[in-house]
Formats: C-alpha cells, sequence, structure tokens
C-alpha cells in the first residue's frame, strides 16, 4: 500500500515537471529597444520584435522614423542571435548577437563594416 503510495506521487511529480518544461517562454520572444552606436550619422534607436513562426522565427526592425524592415532568416540557437538580415538604404545588414536576460549585445554588419547594437526587452 505505501509503496503504491509513493510510486504514485513520483508519478505526479515527474508528469508535473514535464509539463512545466513546454510551457516555458523563449526569453528572445518580445519587443526590444535598440540603440545602434558609432553610424556616421549618429546612433539611431528604435524597436525590433522577434516572434515564433511555426518552427522558426518571425521579426520586424522599427526605425524611430517610422520605417519598418522585415527580419529576414532568423536563426537563434541557444539564446545566440547567430543570423539575421534586413535592408536598409539599399544595403543588406546583418545582425547577430547574445540575449541574456532583459538585454541583447550584438552587431550589424554591412559592407564590411561592423556596428554594435545593443537593446533591452520593452
Amino acid at each position: 500500500m505505501i509503496s503504491k503510495l509513493i510510486f504514485s506521487l513520483i508519478a505526479v511529480s515527474l508528469l508535473g515537471a514535464c509539463a512545466t518544461l513546454q510551457r516555458q517562454v523563449d526569453p528572445t520572444l518580445g519587443e526590444w529597444q535598440y540603440v545602434i552606436e558609432n553610424l556616421p550619422r549618429g546612433e539611431p534607436e528604435g524597436t525590433f520584435t522577434i516572434a515564433k513562426d511555426g518552427e522558426g522565427y518571425a521579426g520586424t526592425l522599427l526605425r524611430k522614423g517610422g520605417d519598418i524592415v522585415a527580419l529576414d532568416d532568423i536563426t537563434i540557437e541557444n539564446s545566440v542571435l547567430e543570423n539575421s538580415r534586413f535592408q536598409a538604404e539599399g544595403n543588406s545588414v546583418m545582425m547577430s548577437g547574445t540575449f541574456e536576460g532583459e538585454s541583447f549585445g550584438g552587431t550589424l554588419s554591412v559592407r564590411g563594416r561592423n556596428f554594435p547594437i545593443t537593446a533591452v526587452k520593452k
């Protein structure tokens, strides 16, 4: 009788733990307020948004002036943005970096030049 009770408690605990694992939210998802540093024309600000799209990711980047551009080919593994690109002023811009809690730090690469980008989750 006691062994059946112990077995039942263990089974319920394991099922509860598995259910919790499946409900964890991806910390990279959401809206991020960014600043791009060291650009020749100042340090533009805006937001970018990352969302789930089936098994992958989708996103947009909103510049402070109101321009919205799509983030294409987003690849995120273990909170590392390995790849994403967008178009700006006729150039293809590559974005990569690392999400750590409520912050993001990375690099924008365009025409052989790199610019730091930092962001905080809104």
